[in-house]
C-alpha cells in the first residue's frame, strides 16, 4: 500500500474537497456531493481524464434529476441507474430517484490504515453503501495504482436485490478508442433516433450497425462532437473484468474488475447529442439494463442477503504505450 497526502480544499462556497496525492497521480474527492471524485490526474503526463462543464458546483435536493447538476466527474450509482419503483418486497414501490441515491447525499468519512474511508446511508431503504481508496501497486511491472473497494451491508432482514453501476464521465478526443476483450459483443439500450435498434439488439463489437442507414460503424472509435450523437450500450456477458479508454497519444485508463460480481460494462458514448457535451463513461455494471425492476425481471441484478454484505473491487490503471498489454492484456 501506497501511501498519499490529503489536503482539504474548497471546490466551491461551503462545499469542501479532499485532494488525495502521491508521486503518480492526484484526485480530488467530494463527499458533500455523493463522493463525487471531480479530477483525476497522471502526474507522469499531466492528462486530467475527468470531465468538467462549467455548472457550478452545489449541494443536490434530494430526487433530484442528474441533468439538474454539473454533468461531469465521476459518480457512484445505486441501487439504480435509472428512476424506477422499487420491485422487490417488502419496499415494492417505492421510487427510486435518478441515478440512485447515494450520488445525491452527503457522505461521512475518515482516513484509516493508509486509505480513504467513506460511507453513507440509505433514505428510503436500509443499507449503507462504504466505498474505500487506497494507492496500491500492481505485482506486475510494479505499477502504481488506484483501487476502489466496495461493501454495502444491508440492515434489514429481508434480501435487497439492487443495481450498481460506476459512473465516471472521461474527457474524450476524436479516435480515442475503447477497448473489450475480444469476443465480447454489445446490446443497445438507448440512441439517438434508435438508431442502434431498440433495447437489447446485439451488435457484434467493435462494430455495431445504425438501422436508419443500414450501415456499420466502429464504435470503439470516439468520433466528434460534431457528430450530435448519444449511446448507451452494455456488453455481453463478460468473462473477464477489463476494459480501457486509450487516448489517440496512447495515453490510457484502465478498470480490473471481478466480472462475478460485476459481469457487464455499460458504455455512455456522448458526442455533441446529449447537453453538446463531448464525453464517454465506461460504467463497470451488475446488470445489462438501467433500471432496477428491469432487471429484477430479468433475473440480472445483484442481491444484498439479508442482514449481509456484498463486496467488490474496481482497479484504475493509468500509464501509456506498450506497458498497457503488460498491465491490461490483450484486447
Amino acid at each position: 500500500m501506497n501511501k498519499f497526502k490529503l489536503k482539504e480544499l474548497e471546490l466551491a462556497p461551503d462545499i469542501p474537497g479532499i485532494k488525495l496525492e502521491t508521486d503518480f497521480f492526484s484526485m480530488v474527492v467530494v463527499p458533500e456531493l455523493g463522493g463525487k471524485i471531480t479530477s483525476l490526474v497522471n502526474k507522469a503526463t499531466g492528462r486530467e481524464f475527468l470531465s468538467r462543464t462549467n455548472i457550478p458546483y452545489r449541494r443536490r435536493t434530494y430526487a433530484d434529476r442528474f441533468e439538474n447538476y454539473e454533468r461531469d466527474g465521476a459518480d457512484e450509482c445505486f441501487p439504480t441507474v435509472e428512476d424506477c419503483p422499487y420491485p422487490a418486497y417488502p419496499w415494492e414501490g417505492v421510487p427510486i430517484p435518478d441515478h440512485g441515491e447515494v450520488w445525491m447525499l452527503p457522505w461521512q468519512y475518515e482516513v484509516k490504515q493508509g486509505r480513504l474511508q467513506m460511507w453513507v446511508n440509505g433514505v428510503r431503504f436500509p443499507y449503507v453503501f462504504q466505498r474505500d481508496i487506497r494507492f496500491e501497486t500492481l505485482a506486475r511491472g510494479e505499477k502504481p495504482y488506484i483501487r476502489f473497494s466496495y461493501t454495502v451491508r444491508n440492515e434489514s432482514p429481508f434480501e435487497m436485490p439492487f443495481v450498481y453501476a460506476f459512473h465516471p464521465l472521461f474527457k474524450v478526443e476524436t479516435r480515442a478508442r475503447i477497448l473489450m476483450p475480444s469476443g465480447t459483443d454489445v446490446v443497445s439500450y438507448m440512441s439517438t433516433e434508435d438508431r442502434l435498434g431498440p433495447p437489447m439488439t446485439r451488435h457484434a463489437w467493435p462494430k455495431v450497425t445504425d438501422v436508419t442507414l443500414d450501415k456499420d460503424y466502429n464504435r470503439s472509435s470516439i468520433r466528434s462532437s460534431r457528430t450530435k450523437e448519444a449511446e448507451k450500450i452494455y456488453s455481453t456477458r463478460l468473462e473477464q473484468g477489463r476494459c480501457a479508454l486509450v487516448y489517440p497519444n496512447g495515453e490510457f485508463i484502465g478498470f480490473l474488475f471481478p466480472a462475478k460480481k460485476l459481469p457487464h460494462l455499460g458504455l455512455w458514448i456522448n458526442e455533441g447529442g446529449w447537453n453538446n457535451l463531448h464525453h464517454a463513461a465506461l460504467e463497470p455494471s451488475t446488470s445489462q439494463v438501467d433500471r432496477l425492476d428491469t432487471a429484477w425481471g430479468l433475473k440480472a441484478c445483484g442481491i444484498v442477503p439479508a442482514n449481509g454484505q456484498y463486496e467488490w473491487d474496481i482497479s484504475l490503471i493509468l500509464g501509456e504505450g506498450e506497458e498497457r498489454q503488460e498491465l491490461l492484456g490483450e484486447f
